[in-house]
């Protein structure tokens, strides 16, 4: 109320109307909260460090035992957030084993909400048809044995037809930032063998609980690779280059972010651990995340809570470099004209009920019972005085054409 009175009693804004007042207040708190996330994350990149997930001493979504993990999260000087003109940019996604077309439909749209832009997925069928088909869970797992041992299979070649479709879309300066589970990143890790070095430089590659590990090299030029895993995640058992992150602690430097003098001597970096883990703008490549369900199979889920911590994380930086400075007004503005009209939806459906209930209700009883009235008072008395005379009419007609069967005539007896 204060600052209502405060803004109607200035001598300037005091003669607009109080309609105007309210809108126009309502749009300065959105830009105000529209702009304030810029304009913070612009101040913690001046820094060069900006967390990616909010830390929290009870509920801390990183494992302890990387040693690396504060910088496993944090965002380097080679990023710049609220870009003016974004590169274009596709999300896609590949699922694990165990997914029909309604998982994926559904995945797609949570996903959608995590990064505030359409997803496109490319499916991995299975061959389960419920939740309890033992027998197309074996068929997954053989299916997957054999791309791990190198087969390429009808999932392998339709991927690399999605993701270069997606590539072409976006141009030679857009992203593909490409999303795979499970079994989706053993796909991916086949497909990306027949893409060209172009291709990949246009990718960033987010495994979770990946069936392989997706890395940056001089064949593999990608943008961007990182995997997280849970520390319990079951495929650490069958993926051997994620165990030995974990149990060294080395988190695995991205190829990308190394200066061209350590290009030139990569084959050396493979094995210099201090050489890559001593390099202030390189970003890990592993992520190991601490269990939220404590059970292995629950932990391994995509959307489970283990995982989902870090998809919101992925979400937010998406927005952070891909999505344009404009995007959070517009956003907000959005959210807020939805509430608007859900509210006036609202309170539309609650008026209508009460003008149903008080007037055309109403409406519709009085006109029943006029009918009810008119039909036993009028129609129905109507109708029977018609049918009399009708028959004392043709009554009448008979005598006088000498019909009258009504006559009584004796009859002789012989």
């Amino acid at each position: 109320m204060q600052l209502r009175f405060f803004v109607t009693q200035h001598p300037v804004v005091g003669i607009l109307p109080q309609g105007f007042l309210s809108f126009f207040f309502l749009l300065s708190l959105l830009l105000l909260h529209s702009l304030l996330p810029c304009s913070l994350l612009v101040l913690l990149s001046a820094n060069h460090v900006l967390p990616l997930v909010e830390s929290s001493s009870s509920s801390s979504p990183l494992s302890s035992s990387a040693s690396s993990s504060s910088r496993a999260l944090s965002i380097g000087r080679h990023l710049v957030p609220c870009n003016l003109l974004p590169p274009k940019t596709i999300l896609t996604w590949v699922n694990g084993i165990g997914h029909n077309l309604s998982h994926m439909t559904e995945g797609q749209e949570y996903l959608s909400t995590l990064f505030h832009r359409p997803i496109e997925f490319c499916h991995n069928p299975t061959y389960m048809s419920s939740e309890d088909d033992t027998f197309g869970y074996i068929g997954d797992l053989t299916q997957c044995t054999s791309q791990k041992l190198g087969k390429i299979t009808c999932e392998v070649e339709e991927l690399v037809r999605h993701l270069k479709e997606a590539i072409q879309k976006v141009g030679k300066d857009g992203r593909v930032i490409h999303i795979a589970h499970s079994q989706g990143a053993l796909i991916t890790y086949l497909a990306c063998k027949q893409l060209t070095r172009e291709e990949m430089r246009q990718m960033e590659v987010i495994c979770f609980g990946g069936a392989e590990v997706m890395r940056s090299s001089e064949e593999c030029p990608f943008h961007r690779c990182i995997n997280y895993y849970s520390v319990n995640d079951p495929l650490l058992f069958v993926v051997p280059k994620a165990a030995r992150a974990l149990r060294s602690g080395f988190m695995g430097m991205g190829y990308g972010n190394i200066s061209k003098e350590r290009r030139r001597r990569r084959r050396r970096l493979e094995d210099d651990v201090d050489l890559k883990m001593h390099d202030p703008l390189a970003e890990p490549e592993f992520v190991f995340l601490t269990p939220r369900e404590g059970d292995p199979v629950k932990d391994h889920g995509l959307f489970g809570k283990t995982y989902l911590d870090a998809l919101r994380w992925e979400g937010r930086r998406y927005q952070t470099l891909y999505l344009p400075v404009w995007h959070p007004v517009a956003y907000m503005a959005c959210t807020f004209g939805y509430e608007v009209a859900h509210v006036f939806y609202q309170q539309l459906v609650l008026y209508l009920k009460v003008l149903i209930r008080q007037t055309i209700l109403k409406f519709v009883f009085f006109v029943m019972s006029v009918n009810q009235w008119v039909k036993e008072h009028i129609v129905v008395p109507l109708v029977v005085f018609l049918i009399m005379l009708w028959e004392k009419i043709k009554d009448i007609a008979k005598v006088l054409r000498g019909e009258d069967d009504d006559v009584y005539q004796p009859v002789p007896i012989q």
